[in-house]
């Protein structure tokens, strides 16, 4: 639900409640688009208001999250300090129905005398602002975003200038509307569908909001004006009206829908009609905001550095697939020097038959039976032109095993790095990103910080329990793969890995009496291979080869990179991450 006028209405009705009276202890501004104010109420713990004007997720409610202020205060902040700390809240008011607030402040100024301030609230997307003001003058003392004519040819938003709200839409104000005008203006709309009309007619009533109330109502949101009666037009006014007096008395709840644990609307009325959703009930339209944008700002934040610290290993990637390209070339032209070891055989075999002063000899070469052409070097025996053959085929040979060595060390490289590639997309919270890129930071992928405000939180693995009553861990990110492989996992326990493809160590724990392959449940293997399919590279594929042996037949070798491990005395199950088993256990964990 956008943070349309209807919000605005419950969380006003809320801060007057709690917050008038209450005197501004501190003000931070910890991005450059918001704000949070400290505000000490008497006999009562201090309360946290955010207030922003981010295009994107513009808003203002109470907070109880934490957040990371500078270390020096931008500008807009000091002078709020300056204007507003230790001042008191006289009053907080939405003008008319619209996405504006005002908050009415009395503060001391320069000579101790108490003065009237203003803050306003914007909420208005990309157009978002928080403008302190003069109410004495209605001068504007400063913005969190100023801009001039040449920005807006309606108003000038710049200290000094005068305050100019902005441009009305021309809409109709629910509260002050009677129905017949509201179906007069309606029936105007005649060619558009319910819900859009409404949005068109009143102020404050989001697209969102109006498709949600018509269906609330058990009307079509799609059915054309022109086809509503009195009865469609005289529900959803009067519900729109109640809904309203049910804010103005605090008795809606706030919900929040969640499709697994993603936060995907909230809202102020019933959302039990759309199907396949987790509801959360809050009885505060503040806490209801608070908890849906951090949750949403979070999932943000993550998928960000998700695409940031892939496209980081992606770069990565393709320098190693180059090389490896270049190194297979020179491979492939050093596996054909071998022709010069067959020459040079050739000519030792048959050295009574030629003489120094030979410039070309055709021999039977004795591998394929077929006759091969040689040139010669007059200058040598055919002995010294044998042995000159061999020198190029040796150093060949030479060239040929360092070249398999850095192909091995190139292919480890491109194995682990896939595998971080698997472990950032299956990543779920900041916590986990925030150890991979500790990870990335160790192994020198990534450029370390000069110092970390703190220690990088632990994640445990994935834990599952399958049909058998076994426990299964997956591991979340290559140094938890080394640490629940060779150190959590007891040597008799079974252990499974997606075969030739990046993924991560799976571990089944097992009980004593199981003490040969024959006696594992079928059912837990399928599942533990299930899931390592899942949490790899081709977890949206539906057959997945998976290997499984005992922990005690898994090692890693010195110097080997996080989570790269060798293993023998294995057996190869195929199987399928897209199970409607194997979805439901994940499903369970989210």
């Amino acid at each position: 639900m956008p943070f349309d006028g209807l919000t605005i209405r419950a969380i006003t009705k809320e801060l007057q409640k709690d917050l008038i009276g209450g005197r501004i202890d501190k003000i931070y501004q910890p991005e450059k688009d918001e704000i949070t104010i400290m505000i000490r109420q008497p006999k009562a713990a201090n309360t946290k208001l955010l207030i922003s004007a981010n295009a994107r997720w513009a808003r203002i409610h109470t907070s109880s999250q934490k957040s990371n202020n500078p270390a020096t205060p931008p500008n807009f902040c000091m002078l709020l300090r300056k204007y507003l700390e230790g001042g008191k809240i006289i009053n907080i008011e939405q003008v008319d129905f619209e996405r504006i607030i005002h908050i009415h402040i009395e503060a001391l100024d320069d000579f101790r005398e108490w003065k009237p301030k203003l803050l306003v609230c914007e909420i208005m997307g990309k157009h978002s602002n928080i403008i302190l003001i003069n109410p004495e003058t209605n001068t504007i003392i400063d913005a969190i975003k100023k801009y001039g004519s040449e920005t807006s040819s309606y108003r000038e938003v710049l200290p000094g200038y005068e305050y100019i709200t902005p441009p009305s839409q021309d809409k109709l104000n629910i509260i002050t509307t009677n129905f017949e005008t509201f179906t007069e203006h309606m029936w105007q709309q005649d060619s558009s569908s319910l819900a859009k009309a409404i949005f068109n007619v009143l102020s404050g009533i989001s697209p969102f909001s109006a498709e949600h109330i018509c269906r609330v109502t058990g009307i079509n949101p799609d059915m054309p004006v022109e086809e509503c009666g009195e009865y469609e037009l005289i529900t959803v006014y009067q519900y729109i009206r109640n809904l309203i007096e049910d804010i103005d008395q605090g008795k809606i709840e706030g919900q929040i829908i969640y499709k697994k644990n993603t936060p995907i609307e909230y809202a102020l009325f019933p959302l039990e009609h759309i199907p396949e959703v987790r509801i959360k009930k809050y009885t505060s339209i503040n806490e209801t905001c608070d908890v849906f944008y951090s949750d949403k700002l979070s999932l943000a934040k993550l998928e960000s550095q998700k695409i940031n610290i892939s496209r980081n290993i992606k770069d990565y990637l393709d320098k190693a697939y180059r090389k490896q390209y270049h190194l297979e070339s020179d491979h492939s032209k050093a596996i054909d020097n071998d022709i010069y070891r067959i020459k040079g055989e050739i000519i030792t075999a048959n050295a009574y038959k030629l003489n120094k002063g030979d410039t070309e000899v055709e021999l039977e070469n004795f591998y394929t039976g077929e006759t091969m052409k040689i040139t010669l070097d007059p200058r040598y025996t055919p002995i010294q032109n044998a042995q000159r053959f061999f020198k190029i085929y040796n150093k060949s040979r030479s060239a040929l095993i360092h070249l398999e060595q850095l192909m091995a060390k190139n292919k480890q490289e491109i194995d682990y790095l896939e595998s971080v590639l698997v472990a950032v997309k299956d990543a779920h919270n900041i916590e986990e990103i925030e150890e991979i890129i500790e990870e990335l930071e160790k192994e020198g992928y990534k450029k370390a910080k000069t110092t970390r405000k703190k220690e990088v939180t632990r994640s445990i693995p994935r834990r599952f329990i399958s049909s058998d009553n076994l426990e299964i861990l997956v591991g979340k990110n290559n140094r938890q793969n080394d640490i629940l492989t060779l150190k959590e996992a007891g040597k008799n326990d079974l252990w499974l890995h997606t075969k030739d493809i990046p993924g991560t160590h799976v571990i089944v724990k097992l009980p004593e009496k199981i003490n040969s392959i024959h006696e594992f449940p079928d059912k837990t293997l399928e599942e533990a291979a299930g899931l390592a399919a899942y949490y790899s590279k081709a977890q949206n594929s539906n057959k997945v080869p998976v290997d499984y042996t005992f922990r005690y037949n898994v090692r890693k070798p010195s110097g080997a990179k996080p989570g790269m491990v060798l293993y023998d005395n294995y057996w190869t199950i195929m199987a399928n991450p897209q199970s409607k088993r194997i979805l439901e256990l994940v499903e369970s964990l989210e």
